[in-house]
């Protein structure tokens, strides 16, 4: 065999290598090209680090085998969302964490996106609104005011029209905050990056199922709603600090995997309300 045929079948297997190895990726939904843990985006958490976070669904993911994998993950925080998708975008992060209605809106706005098999887990969060703990009259007003919504179908009505029958590309319904003069002011904290959820409108008006809910437990509980706009990892501190009364939102698990602790999302000093709405967690990637 001459040089030139051995360089040529060197070079041939050489090539086949690589492509055996290239269709071996599984392009990073569940583990990372080098078997490390997949890089995973997510909206700052109130109560507990990134690593203890990613501790949780890894256990959460060996239970009984649920996922195909063990979910393996290296968390890290963001205070928006407009900032996390870019991380995504960039391949910064491999995933994404969000709730099942945004990544809904998300998709219908750009196929780009798909989702990853963690819906499979059926993670779900309650959304609650969070007080000073020792608020605990502004407390009973709001919890009242949810449970009439709730019972009169009101709360119902907002999630058809806020986050249901959103038009596919369009941002939520802009909510018109009543202001009666005379009545006390308090001011709520929204992050307003997160529709159809809520969403702060580039003219500056509010939008989305959240501050309609807002608006309607204003009017229950007498009280003008003045919206402030803060990061997520700024809703503690802002409570706190008493820069905002109320924030909207903060979670609870509502899954029965009994591996996330209940104050996952409330800190020390800080109450939570009856939810007002529940959805799964989900898991978005970069379309193939």
């Amino acid at each position: 065999m001459n040089i030139k045929k051995i360089v040529g079948l060197f070079l041939g297997c050489a090539m086949a290598s690589a492509v055996l190895i290239g269709c071996g990726s599984n392009g990073g939904n569940n583990e990372s090209s080098n078997n490390g843990p997949v890089k995973l985006g997510m909206l700052t958490n109130m109560n507990i680090t990134e690593q203890v976070y990613a501790s949780l669904l890894e256990e959460a993911g060996n239970m009984g085998g649920r996922m195909p994998e063990n979910m393996r993950f290296a968390i890290k925080y963001y205070d928006n969302m407009n900032t996390m998708q870019l991380g995504l975008e960039s391949g910064s992060i491999q995933e994404m964490s969000t709730y099942n209605c945004i990544a809904k809106y998300i998709q219908e706005k750009n196929s780009k996106y798909q989702l990853t098999d963690f819906t499979k887990l059926k993670m779900e969060d309650s959304f609650c609104c969070a007080v000073r703990d020792d608020d605990k009259e502004l407390l009973s007003k709001i919890n009242a005011s949810i449970k009439s919504m709730k019972e009169d179908g009101t709360l119902d009505r907002l999630v058809k029209e806020y986050i249901e029958n959103v038009t596919a590309g369009q941002n939520p319904p802009a909510v018109n905050i009543e202001k009666i003069h005379g009545r006390r002011n308090i001011n709520v904290g929204i992050t307003g990056d997160l529709p159809p959820i809520d969403l702060v409108l580039a003219n500056g008006s509010p939008a989305g199922f959240n501050t309609a809910v807002l608006n309607e437990i204003g009017k229950r509980i007498n009280m003008n709603i003045n919206i402030v706009q803060i990061a997520t990892g700024a809703r503690a501190s802002a409570l706190s600090a008493k820069k905002v009364d109320v924030v909207f939102w903060t979670v609870v698990p509502a899954d029965n995997t009994k591996i996330r602790p209940t104050d996952i999302d409330k800190p020390k000093g800080i109450a939570t309300t009856i939810p007002y709405y529940k959805d799964e967690i989900v898991h978005i990637t970069m379309a193939k």
